[in-house]
């Protein structure tokens, strides 16, 4: 009986357990780019992460992470 409470105890803690910490840059304007904070190049700039894109019915091709001005 007590493995039983203690294991719904857990269950029932773990969901509260992930936990979200916002971070502010170290300066005003910086953008966090795959874990480094970076000043854009150009005003108005934005990071496109990496993903994969679709090129024909079964192909796909990595594209890198890049600025979009």
């Amino acid at each position: 009986m007590k493995k039983i409470a203690l294991t719904l105890l857990f269950a029932s803690i773990l969901p509260l357990a992930a936990c979200t910490v916002a971070v502010r840059p170290p300066r005003p304007g910086m953008v966090l780019v795959e874990g480094v904070w970076v000043m854009p190049p150009r005003a108005g700039a934005v990071w496109i992460s990496g993903h994969w894109q679709r090129v024909g019915w079964h192909s796909r091709v990595w594209v890198a992470g890049h600025w979009r001005y």
